[in-house]
């Protein structure tokens, strides 16, 4: 093979703002193009996963004031969302929602006003189609056709406003039923919410429920703050399982879709709901705030325990969700089977969230290399739920976690520079075009190729803190094919694992090199037309081994 090198720069441009503790209000509303954006993922209560829809105004001051004063209100939590079970479908002849006023004295604009008295702030539900989930799957109520929003959104979006309303969470059980079109329904939902907001003047931030149907972390960043990524995280009637939790959690993982004011979903907290213990509780809320998840407690907020009221309000755990930079923690290792590593870049530079998954059936010690969070060798470690520091350790730290639990960390130190870098695309010098995964296949094994660069999701990396090269938001790594280290084998993507044939050193020289196998990516066979596979070969001085940003 003919090989050069030419420079690659991948410098990595940290934020300098230092964070000591969670922002008194979490997701406070600022406009961002039609709808209104968070700028820390909204934090607050939603009524469906203690009540599903039998709610009235009576269950919802009953847990505003348990918010104020169980302190849930000073660590950040502002939100109270009414889900499900508000609206049964009706509207007077003008087509304008009405409501019960037994359930309801004085309307939606009098809970509102409740709300806002308490110093909260107000959420509201519907569906994007024209019957609800209260239709399709009643829960404490009778079935309610017409309990959706379809041919009704100025209107209805303008009334929800005008009532006062901080934020609206859209469903899509009509709009699944309906086989509508996600992406462009919403869309109408996003604008139609844009015109309430030139009218009332009242930023009104955007939940989408579509969960994960129609890959929303792809289109849902550009019209709303929140998007679902699952299915739910407990059905009504159901307790509440840590293996839930992971599917959630990991279905959450698009970390190119996430940033300031535009999050991923994993549903609503079941933090102290019945039949999760302490640990439970911990591991789950760890999961949430390595994500940057929005934190919506769902338990009862007047009757529950102590020990839950610690977990919801620790303030160095609800500070790593509620972190400036919005970013998404990603794995960084997995050394056996079950025992992850994930890391979260936190402001300030050098700082790092960290959790040590154990999804195993037995306790296991599990390592976190300093090198793998993109730090140099001699890092601070501290471990949050325990409020303990563990000291300067060098290289790396290992901790020994209990079966289907985790240990929450934050780490500092020094920066390593090249990491962490979100890249439009990468170059090849010769060939003068990109890095790409052909026909935007997301099947393991499929291996990466040379075509015309254009900017789509297929050709869109990320170079991360564990110097993994992810593609399509995260979802898969670049890979040598089954672990190969010889010259000629395969470059592929495959489920992100934290080993070494997902490890790559992006070095100024321009090369990109296997860290487990030390050879270069290569166009094979000095190839520059479309359709050339990507090896691993022999680093020399070929210009089929050079790499450009673009």
């Amino acid at each position: 093979m003919a090989i050069a090198v030419v420079a690659l720069s991948l410098a990595l441009t940290q934020s300098a703002v230092a964070v000591t503790g969670p922002p008194e209000q979490g997701g406070a509303p600022t406009t961002a193009g039609t709808t209104a954006a968070g700028t820390t993922p909204p934090m607050g209560w939603a009524s469906w996963n203690t009540y599903a829809a039998a709610i009235n105004a009576k269950v919802i001051k009953t847990q505003v004031d348990a918010i104020v004063a169980s302190g849930l209100k000073s660590a950040g939590y502002q939100y109270v969302d009414i889900d499900e079970g508000w609206w049964q479908g009706t509207r007077d002849s003008a087509g304008t929602i009405t409501v019960d006023q037994n359930d309801w004295p004085g309307g939606m604009r009098a809970m509102v006003d409740y709300i806002h008295s308490k110093g909260l702030k107000a959420g509201i539900y519907t569906d994007a189609g024209r019957d609800g989930c209260g239709y399709y799957y009643p829960t404490g109520r009778p079935a309610a056709p017409g309990s959706g929003s379809e041919g009704h959104y100025d209107q209805d979006f303008l009334q929800f406003s005008q009532w006062g309303f901080d934020l609206v969470k859209v469903d899509w059980c009509g709009g699944d039923h309906e086989g509508l079109d996600a992406r462009s329904t919403y869309q109408a939902i996003s604008d139609s919410i844009g015109r309430a907001t030139a009218k009332t003047g009242r930023p009104l931030l955007l939940s989408i429920c579509d969960w994960g149907r129609q890959a929303p972390w792809n289109w849902a960043p550009g019209m709303s703050t929140m998007w679902r990524d699952s299915d739910d995280l407990i059905l009504w009637g159901q307790s509440p399982s840590m293996d839930h939790v992971l599917a959630n959690f990991d279905a959450a993982m698009h970390p190119d879709a996430q940033g300031p004011g535009h999050y991923n979903d994993p549903d609503m907290l079941v933090v102290g709901l019945p039949g999760f213990t302490a640990a439970q509780n911990r591991t789950h809320m760890s999961l949430w705030a390595i994500s940057g998840a929005p934190l919506l407690a769902g338990n009862n907020i007047a009757t529950m325990s102590a020990d839950t009221r610690a977990v919801l309000t620790n303030r160095e755990v609800v500070a790593i969700d509620q972190d400036v930079l919005g970013k998404q923690g990603v794995k960084v290792a997995e050394d056996q089977d079950g025992r992850q590593v994930y890391s979260k870049i936190l402001a300030g530079g050098g700082r790092r969230a960290v959790v040590a998954l154990n999804r195993t059936d037995t306790a296991s010690p599990i390592t976190v290399r300093f090198a793998d969070l993109g730090l140099a060798d001699t890092a601070a470690v501290r471990d949050v739920w325990s409020a303990t520091d563990r000291g300067s350790m060098n290289t790396s730290y290992t901790v020994t976690v209990p079966a289907h639990e985790a240990v929450l960390l934050t780490v500092t130190g020094v920066e390593k520079p090249g990491v962490g870098t979100r890249v439009a695309a990468i170059a090849g010098k010769q060939s003068n075009r990109c890095l790409d995964i052909n026909n935007y296949s997301t099947a393991n094994g499929t291996q990466a190729q040379l075509w015309d660069c254009n900017g789509q999701d297929n050709q869109r990396w990320t170079y991360t803190a564990g110097r993994q090269l992810t593609v399509y938001g995260g979802a898969k790594c670049l890979d040598a094919m089954n672990a190969g280290t010889a010259p000629g084998t395969a470059v592929v993507i495959w489920d992100c694992n934290g080993q070494d044939n997902q490890r790559w050193s992006v070095d100024p020289d321009g090369t990109i090199r296997g860290v487990a196998s030390g050879l270069c990516l290569d166009a094979g066979q000095a190839g520059t037309g479309n359709g050339t596979k990507i090896i691993l070969w022999t680093c020399g001085t070929g210009d089929n081994q050079l790499w450009s940003l673009r």
